[in-house]
């Protein structure tokens, strides 16, 4: 009689043990839920092994009532336990990466129908029940049922086959047909949730995602490819154009180097020619800034080579700019006036029409090639060297590492505080591409700082101001610090011999 009592009260320890290890087991580590899991069923078939012979054919003992039902329901607890041990092993070893989420439906599903075979079973063989009438009946609440939900049935059943498929995950970016574009958030039984660019969530039934065309931006691989369409006037050459072009597309930090961007000449008119610029980013994310950056510097080189007017030209259906007026020939890339180029440079904003003419008079003019260096870190020569054309690079060394600190082109300066103050330069300054650059030296700034003393707070003021521009970081990072407020002017003032 004794053992008849221990053996069931450590059956049910062993299955209250077994459900609150199900509610309240830890997540991390993964293996751990499977593994108590399995151990735990083990130990109760052992149990009722010892004390009732095999669960699947049982020989309960009929003592008393009370202790026939207390057998009855252990057995029933070991069949549920059994099949949620099946579930839990086979989910640890097939449901594992990216698919473990998108299979949620399928898995649902298939839990769902091990637990009710077992709950059958345990109805028909251990309480002795007729199951006959039972599923019958149900058979016919379940077509009344499916009449009745037959939208939300298509909704779950789409949404299984999804699950099968994996197309898409929680997290992904996706794209599907309507349009609707964004990240998703959530994937249930009925639908799924997408967080799009405007911060809403649009809710998408699955029975809607099945029938539509679907592209997930991040698989295999997060990368964006685009395009860009360019138009110029068709004076210009070709080869002129694309060089330019393929300049712009080298001061895009954005534009993935592999795979590389390509340029091509895509329709030749009468008046103008269109040329399209495919390029890639490493996320959608970057896309539309890397888009903006593009057509800026496009209008900057074209905008400095004397293509298109000061003004940015207006933008033509299908993402494609247009220029103005009539451009000149491709003689002309060059010949973008030295005066008009001062006047665009924010250090020489508070100079005036004069002064600038005259810096102008005295700029030295560089044919660079490909891999010709400015000036080299360390460096003391002081000079200011304005880009006309072209593009270079700045990097710096450390004493782990040389590293790119980015690539300046047409229209922008640097080593204005080298020019003012004489430090030595922060970085090496290399061409890229072929380029034209005016160096303005400090000999020759001298005689207008001295016949005009209030031009030096002006310049400390506008080297101060350019350093602090986002559009020059590159550029500043070449250049030694400016210093707190007031150490500048100073230094300014010592480097040309001028009074304080």
């Amino acid at each position: 009689m004794l053992a008849m009592i221990t053996d069931p009260l450590l059956a049910t320890a062993l299955i209250c043990l077994s459900v609150i290890g199900w509610r309240f087991m830890p997540p991390r580590p993964t293996w751990l839920g499977p593994v108590s899991t399995a151990i735990l069923f083990a130990l109760l078939t052992v149990i009722l092994i010892y004390s009732v012979g095999s669960p699947l054919e049982p020989t309960i003992p009929r003592s008393s009532p009370g202790i026939t039902l207390w057998f009855q329901v252990i057995l029933a607890a070991w069949w549920l336990l059994g099949a949620r041990t099946v579930l839990v092993v086979a989910r640890s070893i097939l449901m594992t990466g990216r698919h473990s989420r998108e299979a949620k439906l399928v898995s649902d599903l298939v839990s769902g129908g091990v637990y009710l075979a077992a709950l059958l079973h345990v109805i028909n063989t251990i309480f002795n029940v007729p199951i006959g009438g039972l599923v019958a009946t149900s058979g016919v609440i379940a077509i009344v049922l499916a009449l009745a939900l037959q939208n939300s049935l298509a909704d779950v059943f789409a949404g299984i086959a999804v699950g099968i498929e994996g197309p898409i995950s929680v997290g992904d970016r996706v794209w599907i047909e309507g349009p609707i574009e964004g990240e998703i958030v959530e994937i249930n039984w009925r639908s799924i949730r997408i967080r799009t660019d405007s911060n809403d969530i649009a809710i998408v039934p699955h029975s809607v995602v099945a029938k539509s065309r679907i592209i997930n931006r991040d698989h295999p691989t997060a990368r964006r490819g685009d395009s860009l369409r360019i138009s110029c006037n068709a004076s210009v050459m070709p080869d002129h154009a694309i060089d330019l072009l393929k300049r712009a597309v080298l001061l895009c930090p954005m534009v993935l180097k592999e795979p590389a961007a390509s340029i091509a000449l895509v329709r030749m008119g009468s008046r103008r020619n269109d040329y399209e610029i495919s390029f890639s980013v490493a996320s959608s994310g970057q896309l539309w800034a890397a888009r903006n950056m593009l057509m800026k510097e496009v209008s900057r080189q074209f905008h400095y080579a004397g293509i298109w007017p000061k003004e940015w030209p207006r933008a033509a259906s299908g993402g494609m700019a247009e220029t103005g007026a009539p451009a000149p020939t491709s003689a002309a890339f060059d010949s973008y006036p030295l005066d008009r180029l001062l006047d665009e440079i924010p250090l020489f904003h508070d100079l005036s029409r004069d002064h600038r003419q005259q810096l102008a008079g005295k700029l030295i003019r560089h044919a660079l090639e490909p891999q010709d260096i400015v000036f080299a870190q360390g460096a003391t020569e002081a000079s200011l060297f304005i880009i006309a054309s072209g593009v270079l690079e700045v990097t710096r060394q450390t004493p782990e590492r040389t590293y790119v600190v980015g690539r300046i082109g047409s229209g922008d300066y640097i080593g204005e505080i080298g020019m003012l103050t004489g430090s030595p330069h922060a970085a090496t300054v290399t061409a890229l591409t072929p380029c034209i650059v005016y160096e303005l030296c400090k000999t020759d700034i001298a005689p207008l700082l001295a016949e005009t003393p209030g031009l030096v707070a002006a310049l400390e003021a506008s080297a101060r101001r350019g350093q602090e521009l986002i559009a020059r970081a590159v550029a500043a990072g070449a250049s030694a610090h400016a210093g707190p407020p007031g150490q500048l002017l100073a230094r300014i003032r010592s480097f040309f011999n001028l009074p304080h």
